[in-house]
């Protein structure tokens, strides 16, 4: 059981990745360069990604498990960010100046939610696995908005309050919640629109994954120590961790799959953009995210099959 598991799970993020390989080519043949997926970023995070979320949330059955399952992904993904910021608290210390420690706390605490597990979700899990990661998305931007740019700007910004609310991630979850309780009939002239767009957010945002790899320095990727360890976090000792107590705790199924999968996804890709906006070290936020992407290929698989058995 736990070789097919692999076998499936490694074949989708197999195909996740070869679709990464043509923003790859993209970059490198000047077709559809960095700069250009940063415009689309926005697009994926403000429109396409949120409308694929409420889609999910509108057509998601309204059944009791559905409902404490939304419950406990929202504990598990608070839980995951916690113990992530506690092991990133004591792993990266006074050691590293303020600046460098920021990167490598965010490079840890948080994962590429929004643009590699809720589409690695939607491949093995389907529909549920999207209405469980979007609750962990929504998590992920409170953390980014808060203990994120507090930590990657070198204690330097001021924390938005409003932003915690105030984000497409979450003020999705917020519409989608209510109308997954009310269960409306939407429409079909209104339906059929949100899923196609929603379903274009999997293979667009790894065609934008893909021009940030393009323009990883692949040399620092392979030389530096401190990227291996900071990997080793955030793709291999906080999703086992986490793993471990959410089956303790008796989480099973789909749900833990997708908060697995949530948990051992790499690092975030905004690391670098963040970096650069609060004067911090991109190109570093760049090969960390880069590094993990890759050896990603190989963990993932592993882990997300493991919560398949346990």
């Amino acid at each position: 059981m736990f070789l097919e598991n692999l076998k499936t799970i490694a074949l989708n993020v197999g195909i996740l990745y070869l679709i990464a390989g043509v923003g790859f080519i993209a970059d490198k043949t000047k077709i559809f360069p960095k700069d250009s997926a940063k415009k689309v970023i926005d697009l994926l995070f403000n429109i396409i990604l949120p409308i694929a979320i409420i889609h999910t949330f509108i057509n998601m059955e309204y059944t009791a498990e559905h409902v404490k399952g939304l419950f406990v992904a929202f504990l598990c993904a608070a839980a995951t960010h916690i113990f992530g910021i506690a092991v990133a608290g004591i792993a990266f210390g006074k050691r590293y100046s303020t600046l460098e420690r920021g990167i490598y706390r965010y490079a840890t605490v948080l994962s590429n939610a929004a643009f590699l597990a809720l589409p690695l979700a939607k491949s093995v899990i389907g529909d549920e696995g999207v209405f469980y990661c979007a609750v962990y998305v929504g998590m992920f931007n409170i953390i980014a908005f808060t203990y994120g740019i507090f930590e990657i700007s070198g204690h330097k910004a001021k924390i938005d309050l409003k932003k915690i609310i105030l984000n497409p991630g979450s003020i999705s979850v917020i519409i989608g919640i209510p109308l997954f309780l009310l269960q409306p009939d939407v429409p079909y002239i209104i339906d059929y629109p949100m899923q196609l767009v929603g379903s274009i957010n999997s293979p667009l945002a790894m065609i934008v994954f893909g021009t940030f790899l393009a323009n990883s320095n692949f040399k620092h990727i392979i030389i530096k120590k401190e990227l291996y360890f900071t990997s080793f976090l955030r793709l291999i000792l906080i999703p086992l961790c986490m793993l471990g107590l959410f089956r303790l705790c008796g989480v099973t199924g789909d749900l833990l799959a997708a908060m697995t999968i949530s948990a051992s996804a790499p690092t975030a890709t905004n690391t670098a953009m963040y970096a650069a906006k609060f004067d911090n070290d991109a190109a570093l936020g760049s090969e960390i995210a880069a590094q993990s992407s890759i050896l990603s290929i190989v963990t993932m698989p592993v882990i997300v099959a493991l919560a398949y058995i346990v």
